[in-house]
């Protein structure tokens, strides 16, 4: 079971680019389970950032094969070309509202 989430500070938004979509997809290549629309991006970096820290109990977050790097790349680029159609949607329903 993870330790339950630190809400006292606001969420912080950090651009990352193109390779958020990857990221989404290497952690779905290691059996990320979807969490509320999406996936544990979040929780994967603040694993990360609490080895960082040497956080008691924390240890080095895992990563996928090198041999799925070409399948991440692919399925990424899949997730980024879905969420440009979402927001395109999007767009186009303010629009005609």
């Amino acid at each position: 079971m993870s330790p339950p989430k630190e809400t006292h500070t606001p969420p912080r938004q950090i651009r990352i680019g193109d390779d958020w979509y990857d990221f989404q997809a290497a952690i779905e290549a290691m059996g990320g389970d979807l969490v509320g629309g999406g996936t544990e991006r979040a929780e994967n970096l603040r694993d990360y950032i609490a080895w960082v820290l040497r956080r008691p109990g924390s240890t080095m977050p895992k990563r996928p094969p090198a041999e799925m790097a070409e399948q991440i790349r692919k399925r990424g680029a899949e997730i980024k070309r879905e969420a440009e159609a979402k927001a395109a949607a999007r767009t186009r329903t303010r629009k005609g509202a």
